[in-house]
């Protein structure tokens, strides 16, 4: 009898053990899927002509953030080739022109 109530505790420990790796698994999936969302870009860039050193920091602060956000997007993601070069190419453009306003900007304030 003393065996029988141990192989019964061994098996419930056992499915408690597996239930909970198996919850943590799909937890740890899931994250990982949600992790891989496309960044949603920041909002307008400031006007080079007119705006005050806060705007143009937190301006590059959120296009930092945005570029990093994509290249983890980038690394993750399931897209084709030609999708990941054409996404490559618009966050080039997109830095490229927040650069022409950062340029702008320093003109300005010399």
């Amino acid at each position: 009898m003393m065996k029988s109530r141990v192989l019964v505790f061994d098996t419930i420990v056992n499915k408690i053990f597996v239930a909970m790796l198996a919850s943590l698994v799909f937890g740890v999936a899931n994250q990982a899927i949600a992790a891989c969302d496309e960044p949603a870009k920041p909002g307008a860039l400031p006007d080079a002509e007119t705006a005050v050193s806060a705007q143009m920091i937190k301006a590059k602060n959120e296009v930092t953030a945005y570029v990093k956000g994509m290249e983890a997007y980038l690394a993750c993601a399931s897209i084709s080739r030609r999708d990941e070069k054409a996404k490559i190419s618009e966050l080039e453009d997109y830095a490229e022109n927040f650069n022409k306003i950062i340029r702008a900007y320093k003109a300005r304030k010399k």
